[in-house]
């Protein structure tokens, strides 16, 4: 068993189309949507983890880019800086799934990226900019 995070772009021509339905019963695996902005009148974004046996996931990912998703895979669904961190702890009081902890010692901040449910709560609460949403990052990089 594995997962992957994913973020997916849809072209506008596939927003009407249960592209998803398709993926989680014709390749056993399961979806879980952590966010998603997606509307007839432009491209779609959709960020979610792909959970299954690892040949399921690759098959359907390998779906996806057939049908003209464009498939990203980032090592994590969101980008924190600890260059930028202060350490002030602003994120952890927000964080709901405790991805973002302070060491109680060192009382430095951590981030554990696969506990991650990118609400996004922690970013308007990083006055130094030191925690990014991936799908900023990839528009900044024109990559989405």
């Amino acid at each position: 068993m594995i997962q992957k995070s994913a973020f997916l772009k849809f072209p506008k021509g596939l927003v009407n189309e249960p592209v998803i339905s398709r993926v989680i019963r014709g390749f056993d695996v399961e979806v879980n949507i952590l966010q998603a902005s997606i509307t007839p009148e432009e491209d779609g974004n959709l960020f979610a983890f792909f959970s299954g046996e690892r040949s399921a996931v690759s098959g359907a990912l390998d779906y996806l880019k057939e049908r003209d998703v464009r498939v990203i895979l980032p090592a994590r669904n969101l980008l924190w800086d600890e260059d930028l961190c202060v350490h002030c702890g602003a994120c952890v009081g927000q964080c709901p799934s405790s991805a973002f902890s302070v060491e109680a010692r060192s009382r430095e901040v951590s981030f554990e990226a696969e506990r991650c449910i990118a609400c996004e709560l922690c970013v308007p609460a990083c006055s130094y900019g030191a925690v990014e949403p991936i799908s900023d990052s990839l528009r900044r990089a024109g990559e989405a």
